[in-house]
């Protein structure tokens, strides 16, 4: 059975003016991380009726899925649009772990990601919903092109309402030992950060709070966008 030994958080605006970005936990069980699009505090709102309607699903209803929380969040954020037309382009990522009795859900939709980090390597990253990430998947490109590619901020999926359903990505780790840390983070943060250097953080014997405090000092100072993340350290009961 798995527990949370430790956890961090940080929510920052960047050199943005506003931080269109939210997170939200139900704590032990459910830590996510949504990253607004669509300006002019759009995205900030549908990052927050996002992360709150899923949240509330699974907190109150034990059998839902978290497929069928998204797709309630996408109602939810549709009715919302109905009443303010002004609020049509808004959307949001979103990234989430449920922590099950013997496992881990990862769900994820656009480019808000999750790590897992074991011993000073990656043992999981999920897979951005970018232009990105398909010219690198097609050969078109490589990854240290990719940080300059004009089209790196493109999403090719996001949630928008459920008038545009989207399936939600989801991988079930089972790979998962004691003391194994999960980073859940939106794009601002990679802005800051490549996977060598969250790697050499991570190898570290560091408290989550000690991880966070190092993520927030150098993506204060290169990223432009809003920054978001949680970090937490399982431990197992045996």
């Amino acid at each position: 059975m798995f527990y949370i030994k430790s956890e961090a958080y940080i929510s920052e605006k960047g050199k943005n003016n506003i931080n269109e970005d939210t997170l939200a936990y139900i704590k032990g069980r459910l830590y996510m991380v949504c990253d607004g699009v669509g300006g002019n505090g759009n995205g900030l709102l549908a990052s927050q009726i996002l992360s709150e309607s899923i949240c509330n699903s699974l907190n109150n209803e034990a059998s839902i899925s978290v497929y069928d929380a998204v797709r309630i969040a996408e109602k939810v954020l549709e009715r919302y649009k109905d009443k303010a037309p002004k609020t049509a382009a808004m959307a949001s990522t979103v990234a989430l772990t449920q922590i099950k009795e013997n496992s881990v859900l990862i769900s994820w939709i656009g480019d808000s990601r999750v790590y897992q980090f074991r011993d000073g390597k990656i043992i999981y990253k999920t897979t951005d919903h970018t232009k990105i990430s398909e010219l690198i998947k097609n050969g078109s490109i490589n990854e240290h092109e990719a940080l300059f590619h004009p089209d790196v901020n493109i999403l090719t999926k996001v949630i928008k309402g459920s008038k545009q359903p989207v399936a939600i990505e989801q991988v079930i780790l089972t790979d998962v030992e004691e003391d194994d840390y999960f980073l859940i983070c939106s794009d601002g943060i990679i802005e800051s950060w490549i996977d060598a250097d969250l790697i050499a953080l991570f190898s570290k014997t560091n408290t989550p709070d000690n991880i966070m405090e190092v993520l927030g000092k150098q993506c204060s100072i290169f990223s432009n966008d809003n920054y978001t993340a949680i970090v937490y350290q399982l431990g197992i009961n045996k």
